[in-house]
């Protein structure tokens, strides 16, 4: 691993592991508060299903898949959760006992690109604020394609990745450097997007600009980015 590629890992671990330690899922002021509205929408596409297979990469602490996961929690719903954390599965699996669903919930400690996803194995792959942190653009790129060979016919694929991502020191308003491996401009995202995905039937694509804090080591960061959501039907 590059020096860079440790030194921005390193620092999203202790700002994800402070957030998972001191919040509790679905009882929060911060972004575990909900499943985002996009996963949230995309539910109710699937109540015809008798079996439903689901991937989330950065699956974090459940935040969206303990959504699906409680909605078809009486049919065969197995949903594999994917991510570089170990506290992130370990909260992942206690929230998933907590509401009943653990035994549709399959936790992997892993890095999204280390992780095989075999040729049309899911229904529905998710990708939250994660793709973005994969070590490389050209790994990025690969795991794009992985994806989408890995859906189904009639399956989904929802994204919501940072871009042009730019953090300032909060109290001095000094740039520092963005802790995210992939930071591709706006354009150049949705292009790659699109590009994969041509011939899909793209139920959502926007681009969205926010700003908020976020711990990083020593500072608060202010981070702003353009955040583009992508979901379409193969």
């Amino acid at each position: 691993m590059d020096k860079r590629l440790e030194e921005i890992r390193e620092s999203e671990r202790k700002s994800h592991i402070e957030m998972y330690s001191n919040e509790e899922l679905y009882n929060s002021e911060s972004w575990l508060k909900k499943p985002i509205k996009t996963v949230r929408d995309l539910i109710p596409l699937f109540d015809d299903y008798e079996k439903l297979d689901v991937l989330d990469l950065g699956c974090g602490v459940g935040r969206n898949c303990l959504a699906i996961a409680q909605e078809y929690q009486n049919i065969d719903c197995s949903i594999d959760c994917v991510d570089i954390l170990e506290i992130a599965i370990e909260k992942l699996s206690k929230y998933a006992a907590e509401h009943g669903v653990l035994h549709c919930i399959n936790g992997i400690v892993k890095p999204i690109e280390d992780y095989k996803i075999e040729k049309e194995s899911y229904d529905l792959i998710i990708g939250v604020s994660s793709l973005e942190h994969i070590d490389t653009k050209d790994s990025f790129i690969s795991k794009l394609t992985e994806i989408g060979n890995g859906t189904r016919k009639d399956g989904i694929v929802c994204f919501v990745i940072n871009s042009q991502v730019k953090e300032f020191d909060k109290s001095s308003g000094v740039e520092i450097p963005a802790q995210f491996e992939v930071n591709l401009s706006t354009e150049e995202m949705q292009s790659i997007l699109n590009k994969i995905f041509d011939g899909w039937t793209v139920l959502k694509s926007t681009v969205q600009r926010q700003q908020y804090d976020i711990p990083r080591e020593n500072i608060i960061s202010d981070l702003r980015t353009n955040v583009v959501t992508f979901v379409a039907r193969k």
